[in-house]
């Protein structure tokens, strides 16, 4: 059995979350470093690559109306939300139900962050 890693038991963390369905740590490149998703998820990759488009963008944005450094994006779909953390040289990424508590979540993201961030 392999070992599991310091970020994977960071991600299993959040993960156990009420109303979190998985979470992905993905490089500023676009690959996946880690991931804790159920099985019969998601593709990882396609995340991955997805994940990078939109934070470009946002950060494009950001620069456009002169807003600051990205800290947090928040997507919410009829089925679901998808925050995005910048972790160091990553991005983490947490799926959740519609109806978790986003400021559990935040509040999570923001306490295992510096975690994350030494164990990536």
């Amino acid at each position: 059995m392999a070992a599991t890693t310091p970020a994977k038991r960071i991600l299993s963390e959040i993960s156990r979350i009420e109303g979190v369905r998985g979470a992905i740590i993905i490089s500023k490149d676009g690959f996946v470093i880690d991931a804790v998703i159920p099985a019969g998820g998601i593709n990882q990759e396609a995340v991955a690559a997805m994940i990078i488009g939109v934070v470009e963008n946002a950060l494009k944005f950001g620069t456009e109306f002169n807003l600051g450094d990205l800290s947090l994006i928040s997507v919410e779909y009829a089925n679901g939300i998808a925050l995005v953390e910048t972790v160091g040289d990553a991005y983490l990424v947490v799926m959740a139900e519609s109806g978790a508590v986003l400021g559990r979540i935040r509040y999570e993201i923001q306490k295992q962050k510096e975690r994350l961030r030494a164990a990536l």
